[in-house]
Parts: C-alpha cells; structure tokens; sequence
C-alpha cells in the first residue's frame, strides 16, 4: 500500500470515529427511533390503503384509544381492528399521513401532521375528500417496536 493511500485510509477512519464521537451512541439511538417511528406512519399509509384492517393491527398498542372528531373513544386493539375492517367492506380509501415532527420522552413518542384521505363508497360511488392534522402518541415495546398507543385527529375541510 502507498504511503497516500495509508494516509488517506487514516483520515477516513478518524473522521469515521469523529462522526461517531459527536453524535454520540444515544444520539444514533434517538435516529433509529425516529426512523421506526416514521415507518410506522408509513406503514399505516399503506394498510389504510390495502384495506387491510389485520395489517393494522399490527401497529396498534394492546392498549390503543382512538380519539375521532365528533364520536365516542374507541378503546383497545381488537376494537379498534374491528372499526376498520367495517370501514373497508364498504369504502375504499386514498390515505396519506404526512410526515411531521417526531418528539421523543422516554418510551412515548409524538408524531403529528396533516393528512388527507378520499373516500369512494364501494356500493353507490360517492366520494367525500376530507382533510385535517393528526397526532398519534406511540409507545415504545418490550421488543424495542414502536406501536401506535393513541390516534386523534381533526377534519378542517369536508368536501362530499
């Protein structure tokens, strides 16, 4: 090996372990769950859009509580499962959760933004576009997965 090569290879690896020196290993923690939080956004955009009340589930805490403009709570996992795979026999959404900021504290984390969904009713083919912000309050598992503990959310503009 020539001498510029090892004097490069010194440089990579001390700026290698400079980056990791400043952001420190509870910094790349915090990344990494951010990450996973975004993806469980992205993961419920995706489920919501499929239909797909099972997959849902998935990302629900045991002891999830949804907060819906106008209606009762709807407390607990299977519930919660349950109200969707109602709405899916008979709507067919186009879902998006927009990404926002994400604060952590401890095993909670906060995500909120806008978001909008498009409803096509499968029987009679009305449409109804609604859009509003949300926040979701995640909790971190015993198995270091994030899931979604509670959902509220807002409608600002209801177009039938």
């Amino acid at each position: 090996m020539t001498m510029q090569k090892r004097v490069f290879y010194r440089a990579a690896l001390f700026l290698a372990v400079a980056v990791m020196a400043a952001l420190g290993p509870q910094n790349l923690a915090l990344a990494a769950d951010d990450k996973a939080i975004d993806q469980v956004r992205i993961d419920f955009n995706n489920a919501f859009n499929a239909g797909d009340a099972k997959a849902m589930a998935g990302l629900l805490d045991q002891d999830c509580i949804w907060m819906p403009p106008g209606e009762p709570a709807i407390v607990g996992k299977e519930k919660v499962a349950a109200l969707y795979g109602a709405y899916f026999e008979s709507v067919q959404p186009a879902f998006e959760l927009k990404s926002g900021p994400i604060q952590l504290s401890g095993k909670w984390a906060f995500l909120s933004g806008p978001f909008t969904r498009k409803e096509t009713v499968k029987a009679g083919k009305a449409l109804k576009q609604v859009s509003g912000h949300y926040l979701f309050v995640l909790k971190k598992q015993s198995n270091g997965s994030w899931k979604i503990a509670r959902d509220i959310w807002n409608e600002v503009a209801v177009k039938p």
